[in-house]
């Protein structure tokens, strides 16, 4: 009795040794394929990046020798966009679009008196007529007689400029027919209204008025307007620095940009 049991113990002892032992082999194998599974993994990915950066560096190699001295200037120095010099000549063509260039308009009112035949008996064939006269007188200059000397670019954004003198349009009507009128005209007893004498009184009022412009200040100040007028045209053309002259225009150094330490000029400016 004593015996069975105690081979029935020593039996169940080794089926949990044998058990144990299964156990501890199966885990041991897990560990072992998920070791082999992440080494074969990271020999894949190293392999991989082996031949990327190969054929990298083969074709680095190749550009180089292909011409490694501009290849080592271009990374050592950086693009400057050119500057672009406009042509006197558009520009000149582009100003003298505007033809006339009007500066300045200054209005008059004078009084006028016209007679004839008064000294004939004590005035009876006589008149005597009194004229408000209202004129305006336009000054300006004439663009067209800019000539290709007259204009001149030196730099990208400075332009030499002599313009013409100033001058008083006298082709356009200077008495304003609306606004003048016959004060007061008195007829002799033996006489009628004579219709040429308001004619001669308005032709001389203009005559006049023209005449009064002139010796005043009116074209002076009409140059100082136009340099004004005209500085505002080239400065919607992008120029920053306009300099008038009152003879000929000097010589002129050709323009030559300045390139920063490092730059250099590209051909073509480079796209944004």
């Amino acid at each position: 009795m004593t015996n069975m049991m105690s081979e029935s113990h020593s039996k169940a002892a080794e089926t949990q040794a044998n058990y144990r032992s299964d156990t501890n082999g199966s885990c041991l194998r897990r560990v072992m394929y998920l070791f082999m599974s992440f080494f074969f993994l990271a020999a894949t990915v190293t392999l991989v990046i082996f031949i990327v950066g190969l054929f990298k560096v083969r074709e680095g190699v190749q550009q180089l020798s292909e011409n490694p001295v501009g290849e080592f200037v271009r990374q050592l120095v950086i693009p400057a966009t050119p500057e672009i010099l406009p042509s006197s000549a558009f520009v000149l063509r582009g100003i003298q679009d505007e033809a006339r260039l009007i500066t300045l308009s200054a209005n008059y009112r004078e009084t006028f008196i016209a007679q004839r035949n008064d000294d004939i008996l004590w005035g009876a064939l006589g008149e005597k007529l009194v004229f408000e006269a209202y004129g305006t007188v336009v000054a300006g200059i004439d663009l067209s007689q800019l000539g290709e000397g007259d204009l001149l670019v030196v730099a990208p954004q400075t332009v030499w400029v002599k313009l013409p003198q100033a001058e008083i349009f006298d082709d356009l009507p200077i008495l304003d027919t609306e606004l003048s009128y016959v004060a007061d005209r008195d007829t002799g007893l033996l006489t009628r209204a004579d219709p040429e004498l308001e004619t001669q009184v308005r032709r001389t009022a203009e005559q006049e008025i023209l005449a009064i412009a002139q010796e005043s200040d009116l074209l002076d100040r009409a140059n100082v307007n136009a340099q004004q007028e005209l500085r505002e045209i080239l400065e919607g053309l992008g120029f920053v620095e306009i300099i008038f002259f009152e003879d000929d225009l000097p010589p002129a150094t050709p323009y030559v940009q300045e390139v920063p330490k490092g730059y250099v000029l590209t051909p073509e400016a480079p796209e944004n």
